[in-house]
């Protein structure tokens, strides 16, 4: 009987994953039918999409050419992806293990990841030679990514074995060896997928920004030329890269952490503990040691460079504290650019959280919406928003289209795992009880999703900050992301660096208001 059993098991997988290929092309070939469909009836007044057709022969066209430049991207996205999660990995085991350094060192990473990555690259550019500075792009597009996710799953641990680990005699490293590292590895591994197109994408805007070759730089040839055909070519190819380097990592996932659909174990959300007055203390402090970190590490890295496009917070703390103008506009264009974040962070997190629950309620839909997704977090969307604005208009609808699809994928990969994450002891409780599918996720997944919710809004909030600036650079010609192009190539490097520093403390602010919210529900629902 057992061996029958084992045997139908086996089928029974090796069908699922039969149906689950089948649906993925069905899903692949239902959204290429469309875009044929539009592209070649509504959208065909626009000349800025082409049939996929006409995007394929191309690429077979370009091969030749393309091929060396595909190359150099992948080595600067791979390098990128090495150095920026190897910085992850070991800052996270360095918060793990001295936990009062966490919150401050924390809030610096956060810093330097909003760091507004178009403002900064024509500096990286000047100080930087060969290709370092797009591996530096890269890595910084995926750093914070990974060390969100390694610390949400390390938290996730189970307290009892924990403690089972503790009451042994073992000592902080056995407890993090054996405990803390294998419940970080889902949720650390959804940081990883998401971070592998993030590195080929940061790879690219860095070659589009300034570069002698790669896809990016492609790219900006194909564009000034208007050839339409060819800059889609091109984007197919950074899409078929960034999405073979998302699908390694979930290879490499189902094979490490195969175990992880059978856990039993799992906590609840640990929020902080104490008074009031006591946690409005902590978060001061907190802040106050990020301010004056960020600070320093500013003034060192400016250390030895022009002072003329290279400056410092004296530099900038005047030029904002000068009443005049100038200020005032700053100030105005940073209200429209925080509108219009907030309008595709909300667009794209809704929609990512509808698809979320759709995947596990409805196993046929992951299997067809996946791929779409990965493919349009996969868009170089530096070198595609000109054209996106030619179909939507220069105005806040592209904004939104933009800012939503850069906050959509890390969400979708971020609440998909936390929905997951629940035990599946509390799916069997509440399936013997007779609950449905709706009861299932209501009771079960989401409350144990939450950790990973709010972890998809920390890393979603900044990056629809960056896909506002984005739009606004490229197409509205609005907003603070506006001000900073004509600042550049201006070169007015004081409205610049300031223009770079408030969007620094909006992506902070962001941050902040996500990581607040997750510790009041969270204390509100375990406590």
């Amino acid at each position: 009987m057992s061996i029958f059993s084992s045997t139908r098991q086996g089928n029974l997988t090796l069908q699922q994953h039969k149906w689950r290929a089948t649906h993925r092309v069905a899903g692949i070939l239902a959204m290429l039918a469309v875009w044929q469909l539009l592209a070649a009836t509504v959208f065909s007044s626009y000349f800025a999409l082409p049939t996929p057709t006409a995007i394929v022969a191309q690429a077979v066209t370009d091969w030749s050419m393309v091929f060396p430049n595909l190359v150099q991207t992948a080595s600067e996205a791979a390098r990128g992806w090495l150095f920026g999660n190897a910085a992850a990995f070991v800052l996270a085991t360095v918060f793990i293990l001295i936990r009062p350094i966490e919150r401050v060192a924390t809030q610096v990473a956060l810093a330097l990841y909003c760091l507004p990555v178009i403002a900064i690259a024509p500096i990286l550019t000047a100080v930087l030679d060969g290709d370092r500075p797009q591996v530096v792009i890269a890595a910084q597009s995926v750093f914070f990514t990974t060390l969100v996710a390694v610390m949400v799953g390390a938290k996730a641990a189970d307290q009892a074995a924990i403690d089972v680990v503790r009451t042994a005699g073992g000592s902080r490293r056995q407890e993090f060896v054996r405990v803390t590292l294998p419940s970080a590895l889902p949720a650390t591994f959804g940081g990883l997928r998401i971070a592998a197109p993030a590195a080929v994408l940061g790879a690219i805007i860095g070659e589009y920004l300034g570069a002698d070759s790669g896809l990016g730089v492609a790219m900006v040839y194909a564009q000034q030329s208007l050839d339409v055909e060819r800059t889609w070519a091109l984007a197919l190819y950074a899409t078929m890269l960034a999405g073979a380097a998302y699908l390694a990592t979930a290879a490499v996932e189902r094979r490490v952490c195969s175990w992880s659909a059978t856990m039993t174990g799992g906590t609840v959300p640990r929020t902080a503990s104490g008074s009031i007055p006591k946690r409005i203390a902590l978060t001061a402090g907190t802040a106050a040691g990020a301010v004056l970190g960020s600070l320093v590490l500013w003034q060192v890295a400016i250390m030895g460079l022009n002072p003329y496009f290279a400056k410092g917070p004296a530099d900038v703390w005047r030029y904002l504290a000068t009443p005049g103008s100038e200020r005032d506009q700053l100030i105005s264009a940073l209200g429209t650019t925080t509108l219009h974040a907030s309008y595709g962070y909300l667009a794209g997190t809704v929609a990512a959280f509808v698809v979320a629950v759709s995947v596990l309620s409805w196993p046929a839909v992951e299997a067809a919406v996946m791929p779409v997704a990965v493919a349009l977090r996969a868009v170089p969307l530096v070198a595609m928003t000109p054209l996106i604005a030619l179909v939507f208009g220069r105005d806040v609808a592209t904004v939104v289209v933009i800012a939503g699809i850069v906050t959509f994928f890390p969400s979708l990969v971020t609440i998909v795992t936390g929905l997951r994450s629940v035990p599946s002891g509390a799916i069997d409780l509440l399936s013997a009880y007779g609950a449905s599918r709706f009861d299932l996720m209501v009771r079960a997944r989401i409350p144990y999703a939450l950790p990973s919710v709010f972890a998809a809004a920390r890393i979603a909030a900044p990056s629809a900050v960056m896909g506002a600036l984005l739009a606004e650079w490229l197409a509205t010609g609005d907003g603070i992301g506006f001000l900073m192009l004509r600042a550049s190539t201006g070169a007015n490097y004081g409205r610049l660096w300031s223009s770079v520093v408030l969007i620094t403390v909006v992506s902070l602010l962001a941050y902040a208001l996500a990581t607040a919210a997750e510790n009041a529900l969270s204390r509100n629902r375990f406590h």
